[in-house]
């Protein structure tokens, strides 16, 4: 008995020290795993102009564990806002919007530059070579249109960007402001390359007398052809209207040719939680990010291992014009002064 009480002592002793060391094992990885993920207080402030947010943010943070704290802003309110906050800022991430808008931001010093390492699945057209700012998916600029009006009113389907110019359409079309809008903004920016800036003009100054009023943001024209009150809207993604609301008299019309941008995702410069700012970012280029962005908003993805959800427009069937996205967003000042100069007087709405 002796003998054996000794030996358990001992066996005791040694299972109390390997409890201990394995303890301190344990407690390193522990920390040496929280240092790679983040330090950071578990949370991430996103400036956004994307739809689906609450599901983003839900599977955000059942993937990181980080709360994505978002405050919802057109491209032309974040970059004010990101302006003004330039010394104090209160947002980590800005995601989604005018690509004008981005490139503006980045030349004025308001974007941190990050190469993810996911940047290597996505095309490079849509990515930033120094890392200022990369797409998540692409917007589509085209028609939504309420058929229950234009049977009403016998009102034809629009074919080309010529069309929304006749009287046909007179009354009958929304669109946004392009000073608040960064919908706005790159669709007259793509009616200017498609023309030429002369010509590009003088079709918008036909364009704009076809319509009693603009939004204040890009989704305000597809709300209002939803509610029934107008025939006609310049939407971004116009199809998503449709997966939304199959049992609305809508329909989506994309134009002979295709008004289209990169949706970026960008790192504010002067983030207060910059660690947790790129795993956002990381998160977003991710397939299961990908994923998610697609069920909260969809669009054609920037990954070619997406599955497309029903209704996506098929990128083949669509002809894409080519756009300098540097070049609009360099001259996004002068654009818009001259769009002021010509229809401040179009009144806007919410």
């Amino acid at each position: 008995m002796y003998f054996g009480g000794v030996i358990l002592k001992k066996l005791n002793g040694i299972l109390a020290i390997l409890c201990i060391m394995a303890a301190l094992v344990f407690a390193g990885c522990t920390e040496q795993q929280a240092s790679e993920v983040s330090e950071e207080e578990p949370i991430v402030t996103v400036y956004v102009a994307y739809g689906g947010l609450d599901l983003i943010a839900e599977e955000f943070e059942k993937d990181t564990g980080i709360k994505m704290e978002y405050v919802s802003l057109s491209s032309g309110e974040a970059l004010s806002r990101l302006k003004a906050e330039q010394s104090n800022p209160s947002a980590d991430v800005w995601l989604g919007g005018g690509i004008d808008a981005f490139i503006s931001a980045q030349n004025d010093g308001l974007l941190e530059a990050y190469k993810s390492p996911n940047a290597e699945e996505i095309d490079p057209l849509f990515v930033e070579e120094n890392g200022y700012w990369i797409g998540v998916s692409l917007v589509t600029i085209g028609i939504l249109e309420n058929t229950d009006l234009m049977t009403e009113k016998g009102l034809p389907e629009p074919e080309t960007w010529d069309d929304l110019i006749t009287e046909d359409y007179s009354g009958e079309l929304i669109a946004s402001n392009p000073t608040v809008s960064g919908t706005a903004y790159f669709t007259i920016c793509g009616i200017l390359q498609m023309n030429g800036e002369e010509e590009g003009w003088n079709y918008l100054d036909k364009f704009y007398q076809n319509t009693p009023f603009l939004t204040k943001r890009g989704s305000g024209p597809g709300n209002l052809v939803t509610a029934g009150e107008y025939a006609y809207g310049v939407a971004p993604d116009p199809h998503t209207t449709l997966i939304a609301n199959s049992e609305l008299p809508v329909k989506s019309v994309f134009l002979d040719n295709v008004i289209w941008w990169p949706s970026p995702v960008s790192i504010v410069n002067g983030a207060k939680h910059p660690e947790n700012a790129k795993i956002f970012v990381d998160w977003c280029l991710s397939k299961e990010g990908q994923e998610v962005l697609m069920q909260a908003s969809p669009r054609v993805p920037v990954r070619g291992d997406i599955e497309v959800i029903e209704g996506v427009p098929n990128p083949e069937e669509l002809n894409f014009i080519d756009m300098d996205f540097v070049y609009w967003g360099e001259n996004r000042d002068r654009i818009l002064d001259e769009w002021e100069s010509r229809y401040r007087e179009i009144s806007t709405t919410e």
